[in-house]
């Protein structure tokens, strides 16, 4: 495996060239620049043959120019030049390089020998590539953002986070990613977006943030892994320690062909990845969205959960509606959790504040015990069920109105955190009120989705984080 320590030169570099840098607001070259000289910390500089100076700084004709001033060069040239620019960065003793150009092995045999081409100035230049054909990386800190796309008030929008990203995909993974992280859906410690690998990898990348103090949890998408064995031990390493999710696309020869034909990637056998990335712990899903869930999840919660029962999948569903509960079971099913049948002393518990015509079970059907004795009975039944020494957590499905006010959120967090279970939610009703649910919610730990599928998907992934854990602790599980 290579020495990922190399890796700084592009996450914290001293000093940055912007190989490409463009007045043109309509190109890549000047959003990168522009992103560049607002966000980054040291010094920028823009290189531009045709330029003497762009946004106020000077511009160079060339990294030659630049000889012991920069460590890290991004590019966004055409496919054909970038040979000549690594040239010029050996030559000026640039130490790493982002390529985000694309037209390389992704375009056929021609495009693969400018790739190996570049691949060769590099190692005897000594000189790291990422990329190329990607839209590069971020890291929240300290803080730099390679992306050609442009987000202006970065340092007020990009909020510091534990959460990391690689993507292999050129632009539709960056730009989703991109979309969630902007937005606040989670807060990320470093994205990357890989493309073409012709240098750093995906294993590279993913031994990197293991070790990461500020990374806390990782999410992955991936059309191919060239060293899986190297993958999983770098998985394995993580297991019960991080949690790591994988969308590994190019399952089917259809799809495998897709992934080619724009990142170069060669799929591989799904059964041999699908059996060694769940020996290693590994949390694999099959859609953006569910990558995206439980990022949002572990981002919340990236330490495991301990769980009450040797199983560590046994769930209550909490819900103001009879169906929703009806539906989280099936769903719970599908995705290994069972609901067993409450014990005595929490059944007894849940009967002081139910009316009397309706017996308490799981689901736990809560609406009429709320009618009966308002939100007491509310926090009254989630204690008792996170009470129950057979609950590992619990699905809160839930209305949003004017009557969110009421709720006890505070007193909600207080109960998780004793019980130390996990719990997650899902709203529906007034749409105007949604958001102050999930602020709320998530401020004490509870993700909030808008789908139960979700909702169910991401305790599952809690509970199956936790149930490594214990095995890497030598605990036992059972089940």
């Amino acid at each position: 495996m290579k020495a990922h320590k190399d890796l700084d030169h592009f996450f914290a570099p001293a000093s940055v060239a912007v190989v490409g840098a463009t007045p043109n607001k309509a190109k890549g070259g000047y959003s990168i620049i522009a992103n560049m000289l607002e966000s980054f910390g040291g010094p920028v500089y823009p290189v531009n043959p045709g330029r003497t100076e762009i946004n106020g700084e000077k511009c160079y004709a060339s990294l030659r120019d630049l000889q012991g001033k920069v460590e890290l060069a991004v590019v966004f040239v055409p496919a054909s030049q970038v040979p000549g620019v690594l040239e010029d960065g050996a030559a000026a003793g640039i130490k790493a390089a982002v390529i985000e150009s694309g037209g390389f092995a992704e375009t056929g045999e021609e495009g693969r020998e400018l790739q190996d081409r570049c691949l060769r100035i590099a190692r005897e230049g000594g000189m790291r590539l990422w990329g190329p054909n990607c839209t590069g990386l971020v890291n929240t800190d300290p803080l730099i953002f390679t992306p050609f796309i442009r987000f202006p008030d970065l340092r007020t929008r990009l909020q510091r986070g534990n959460l990391g990203i690689i993507a292999q995909s050129g632009m539709m993974a960056a730009g989703f990613m991109m979309q969630y992280l902007l937005t606040g859906f989670f807060k990320v410690s470093k994205a990357c977006a890989i493309g073409n690998k012709m240098d750093v990898d995906e294993v590279e990348v993913l031994a990197y943030l293991a070790d990461d103090p500020n990374t806390e949890a990782v999410v992955a998408y991936l059309e191919s892994i060239g060293d899986g064995r190297a993958f999983v031990e770098v998985a394995r390493r993580m297991a019960g320690a991080k949690p790591l999710v994988v969308l590994k696309g190019g399952r089917y020869e259809e799809s495998a062909r897709a992934a080619l034909s724009h990142t170069a990637s060669i799929a591989g056998s799904d059964e041999v990845i699908e059996g060694a990335l769940r020996q290693a712990g590994v949390l694999r899903v099959h859609d953006f969205q569910d990558l995206m869930d439980l990022g949002k999840a572990f981002s919340l919660n990236p330490r495991p959960f301990g769980a009450a029962s040797a199983e560590g999948n046994r769930i209550a569903v909490v819900t103001v509606s009879g169906g929703g509960g009806v539906v989280a079971s099936d769903l719970a099913r599908d995705n290994g959790l069972s609901i067993p049948p409450l014990r005595e002393e929490t059944l007894e518990k849940l009967r002081r504040v139910f009316p009397p015509w309706m017996a308490p079970g799981n689901p736990v059907d809560i609406w009429p015990a709320i009618e009966q004795n308002g939100f007491d009975a509310f926090s009254g039944s989630i204690e008792a069920v996170l009470a129950d020494p057979g609950i590992d957590g619990i699905v809160l499905l839930t209305f949003a109105s004017r009557i969110i006010g009421a709720f006890p959120f505070e007193e909600l967090g207080e109960k998780m955190r004793r019980a130390g279970k996990p719990m997650v939610s899902w709203v529906f009703g007034d749409a105007r009120f949604f958001d102050t649910y999930r602020d709320s919610m998530e401020s004490i730990g509870a993700p909030v989705y808008t789908t139960v599928r979700s909702c169910v998907k991401a305790l599952a992934a809690y509970l199956h984080f936790g149930r490594w854990s214990r095995l890497e602790a030598g605990e036992p599980v059972s089940g």
